[in-house]
């Protein structure tokens, strides 16, 4: 296993702010194919931790270089370096502050690092990984909340990948916007930016799902 730190801070536009990481850390395998979690200190006066599930890490979001404790790399020494901080993870880092999580645990349905989700699509079965499903497992069996945010697709195998995570979870399912058509939580992906902005906009915390059937 591998280990990234990472500081700095990212610009909330919609409420005019920056928000404070105080210290972030990416757990890859030791390849770099596969990136299992990602934890987010806020600098927030937050107490409680938020549980992200998405879809898979993208490419966007890895440096390929290892930062220590003591030496991480600083996000706001270059807003054009690609480190951790894609546009997606930006927005969960939104979502979560607005809300006053001082905490978030990234963790995704498939590990596997890539910015085509069609590759994954096309033989799901094949990036099933023991590892991320631990780390899934443990995560889930605490009492955070759980912000599922992973889009929809229509594959049987991901439909059920989903539940049996859905299943095992002890904290509270919850949601920022839902898509109606598909029946699933919308990803805070930048092409969902306007979804994103009202919620920081006119949300005061996330939703909470009780007899939503998702698919």
């Amino acid at each position: 296993m591998k280990e990234s730190y990472y500081t700095g801070a990212v610009k909330d536009e919609i409420n005019n702010k920056n928000i404070t990481i105080k210290e972030a850390v990416a757990v890859y395998d030791d390849d770099y194919r596969n990136r299992y979690t990602l934890t987010v200190n806020l600098g927030n006066d937050g107490k409680d931790t938020l549980i992200a599930i998405m879809f898979n890490p993208s490419e966007k979001t890895i440096k390929k270089r290892i930062s220590t404790k003591s030496a991480p790399i600083d996000l706001t020494e270059n807003g054009k370096k690609k480190t951790f901080v894609d546009g997606t993870i930006t927005n969960v880092i939104r979502i979560a502050d607005k809300c006053k999580y001082s905490k978030i645990v990234i963790l995704n349905l498939f590990s596997i690092i890539t910015s085509d989700p069609k590759e994954i699509l096309k033989n799901p079965q094949d990036y099933i990984n023991d590892v991320n499903n631990k780390e899934i497992s443990k995560n889930l069996k605490t009492n955070s909340d759980i912000l599922i945010a992973w889009g929809h697709d229509k594959q049987q195998i991901i439909s059920e990948t989903k539940k049996k995570w859905l299943s095992q979870a002890k904290g509270e399912l919850k949601y920022f916007c839902w898509n109606e058509t598909s029946n699933t939580p919308t990803h805070p992906s930048p092409f969902n930016y306007k979804k994103v902005a009202d919620f920081l906009k006119n949300g005061r915390c996330l939703k909470l799902i009780k007899e939503r059937k998702i698919n």
